[in-house]
């Protein structure tokens, strides 16, 4: 049976916010705990999420989880760091067939579009959402495309990247919007 792990990355500082950003609240409950508990009603076995700015903080005050919790202590490198320390926790443990890449500060992610891109990316080196007529993220990734990832440096836009390297990669098309993301203060109240 396939196994599916969503690697949660919470590594943009963001700006303006009055404390760690990943611990804003929405809706009542910390950024950080929203996204790890919208990614474990996902269709994955295991959720791991790669804490970056404020990370000690963010870890000491996350609500309790049965995630997997990593520190990326070399956040401000870019965000290939994040991405290579998520895989690389990937990488040690039991084998994985498809790794979703999701950004801890958007949350709404629809479980049923998680499964599409899951679906979309059996027989693909990845799954990419279309929504409407924009790509977005989470992004879906098979074995072969991550294992390749772990070298990369700096900032890195996974988008960006696919459509440069598009072979094997499959669009799955949304009539909805993308879920969007709290980089901002006033973002966080948009999201209740």
């Amino acid at each position: 049976m396939p196994r599916n792990v969503a690697v949660v990355l919470a590594n943009d500082p963001g700006t303006g916010f009055a404390g760690p950003k990943y611990l804003t609240d929405v809706s009542g409950t910390a950024l950080i705990d929203r996204a790890i508990a919208e990614a474990a009603s996902w269709p994955v076995d295991e959720v791991i999420a790669v804490l970056g700015p404020d990370a000690e903080d963010v870890a000491a005050r996350m609500a309790p989880t049965d995630a997997t919790i990593v520190i990326d202590p070399e956040w401000e490198e870019g965000s290939a760091a994040s991405l290579r320390v998520g895989l690389d926790v990937v990488v040690r443990g039991p084998s994985t067939d498809l790794v979703v890449i999701a950004h801890a500060d958007q949350v709404g992610v629809r479980s049923e579009d998680v499964a599409a891109l899951i679906d979309a990316a059996v027989d693909a080196t990845a799954a990419v959402p279309k929504y409407r007529y924009r790509r977005g993220t989470p992004i879906v990734l098979a074995r072969e495309m991550w294992e390749r990832l772990l070298g990369l440096e700096g900032d890195v836009d996974l988008l960006d990247l696919l459509e440069t390297h598009s072979d094997g990669v499959e669009e799955v098309w949304f009539d909805h919007l993308e879920a969007p993301r709290v980089e901002h203060p006033e973002d966080a109240g948009k999201r209740r």
